[in-house]
């Protein structure tokens, strides 16, 4: 009777065993499951793949494996300066220094708009040197600069969106009041809820970049 009863519980040991390893091996076939696409899906795709990439870090990261040509290239490092200047002119405009008679200029900046512009610098610079060390992981040839200008590209659009948002605000609220812009925005610049503007523009502008630029913190290795 004792024998009987081992051998029995040893043959269950066996069959429970099988079960979750045919069940992993389900779910494996499952999950990579091939589609069947049709003519005007797998042309658009081509399409997706062999386009323009100017602003469009996430089409670069999913067709990272097309090559990307002498021609595409030079475009990419012309966007990247003339991107950088933009955004280099946007955090330094020239008329953040004043001039007064008998004096010389001087600098309207305050503290926290340094250390907001320091802040977006760090966050571009961190972001791109994220990007070289997942190229040296796995290296694509001329990718650094394609991504690089795209995502760069993509930050400045998404600021001047918020600019040209943060000025139609500015303009409703002096239109209510009576107001001009320039009047409206002088009147803002000089009021005590300008500093909680700042306060909340550094962590928009910080947003925008940590989103525009997340393309490059991404491993290549598919």
């Amino acid at each position: 009777m004792q024998s009987a009863t081992t051998d029995k519980k040893y043959t269950a040991n066996p069959s429970s065993a099988q079960e979750p390893a045919n069940n992993s091996s389900y779910t494996d076939e499952n999950k990579y499951q091939f589609v069947s696409l049709t003519k005007d899906e797998s042309s658009f795709l081509n399409k997706k793949r062999k386009s323009w990439k100017l602003a469009n870090p996430r089409g670069l990261y999913t067709f990272r494996d097309q090559p990307i040509g002498i021609f595409s290239c030079m475009l990419h490092i012309a966007t990247f300066l003339v991107c950088a200047f933009l955004f280099i002119f946007y955090l330094y405009l020239p008329h953040d220094k004043e001039l007064i008679n008998g004096i010389g200029s001087y600098s309207n900046i305050t503290p926290l708009e340094r250390f907001s512009r320091v802040l977006l610098i760090g966050l571009i610079l961190f972001n791109l040197n994220s990007l070289k060390v997942n190229i040296k992981a796995y290296p694509i040839k001329r990718y650094w600069f394609a991504m690089a200008s795209n995502s760069l590209f993509h930050a400045v659009l998404l600021n001047i969106y918020y600019f040209l948002f943060s000025i139609l605000c500015i303009a409703f609220v002096g239109a209510a009041q009576g107001m001009d812009l320039f009047s409206a925005f002088e009147i803002f610049e000089e009021s005590a809820n300008y500093e909680i503007f700042l306060i909340i523009d550094t962590f928009i502008s910080a947003g925008i970049i940590w989103y525009a630029f997340r393309f490059c913190r991404k491993e290549l290795k598919q």
